[in-house]
């Protein structure tokens, strides 16, 4: 991921990051490294004492300022009310509960789902096999997506993967095989039908096909093998997955077993969210940050 990383500090404007109850060494190591970078700057919301133990430094430079709050949910409403007044550009969740920090985010009259939109998550893993980075969605937030959803999640994962620099991103629709089963399947329905609409152009300029399994997206020889005439050419950026569980499970697999570093965001919010797991550690969390700066810039 260090191309991209490399190319924020370069910018001149540095989005101010909002971090809710900043009391987890994690957190504070994680927010200390992007400021240190050049990639933000940060208002610490709550746990004052830690704070100013840890960044006395940064403080006095005036990069990071600190806002008092009573506990972990006035510091979520606090930093919500930042981000609809357009001060943060990101939110960072520190040591709060991540249904605390969510409750302020949908709160509907002072929350910051954008209208029409759906919540949802996007992961993006730097892969040591692969030659570049893999976007995909949704490992933590839609259970199981409605077809309304799945219309937003892909939108979600296309302007994020645009964000980064993709002009043309190929997203696959993730399924077990490449056939549509409209019996025990009704979604790979759907898949055929977003492939046709962004084939037509709703989406702008992009790639979007499926169903495909996980191999014949991401391996042109696998998708040779298998006879696969498509665009995607088994080269996709990004995989839309059916259900939660597929993607958790193939984000803790790629975590676990093929050492991938990873970076994860909300979308559909006026503002990324960086929401990281208990089990991140700091380059997660340093990563999730620099992704979100990259979203927030547009």
């Amino acid at each position: 991921m260090t191309p991209w990383v490399e190319a924020l500090k370069r910018e001149h404007v540095k989005p101010l990051a909002a971090v809710v109850w900043p009391g987890d060494e994690s957190t504070l190591h994680a927010v200390r490294a992007a400021v240190e970078a050049g990639l933000i700057e940060a208002v610490m919301i709550g746990c004052r004492e830690q704070v100013e133990r840890e960044f006395a430094d940064l403080l006095a430079s005036g990069k990071v300022s600190i806002v008092d709050a009573d506990d972990s949910a006035q510091a979520s409403a606090i930093a919500v009310r930042l981000a609809r007044e357009g001060r943060a550009r990101l939110i960072m969740k520190g040591l709060v509960n991540t249904d605390v920090l969510l409750k302020a985010v949908l709160n509907k009259e002072e929350g910051i789902l954008e209208p029409g939109r759906v919540l949802t998550h996007i992961a993006i893993a730097d892969i040591p096999c692969r030659d570049k980075l893999l976007f995909f969605t949704d490992a933590a937030v839609l259970p199981y997506p409605t077809e309304a959803q799945r219309e937003q999640q892909l939108a979600c994962v296309l302007d994020v993967c645009r964000a980064m620099g993709l002009a043309r991103p190929r997203v696959a629709l993730i399924h077990c095989t490449e056939k549509v089963n409209e019996r025990h399947f009704p979604f790979t329905a759907h898949y055929r039908e977003l492939a046709q609409r962004a084939q037509a152009g709703e989406w702008g300029d992009c790639v979007v096909d499926g169903p495909f399994d996980v191999k014949t997206s991401c391996d042109a020889h696998a998708a040779a093998v298998k006879g696969i005439s498509s665009e995607l050419n088994g080269s996709a950026d990004a995989l839309i997955f059916p259900d939660i569980e597929s993607g958790n499970v193939f984000y803790k697999t790629i975590t676990l077993f093929a050492g991938a570093t990873t970076a994860g965001l909300l979308c559909g919010t006026r503002v990324p969210v960086v929401v990281p797991s208990r089990g991140d550690d700091m380059a997660t969390k340093f990563y999730s940050i620099a992704a979100a700066c990259r979203v927030a810039m547009g």
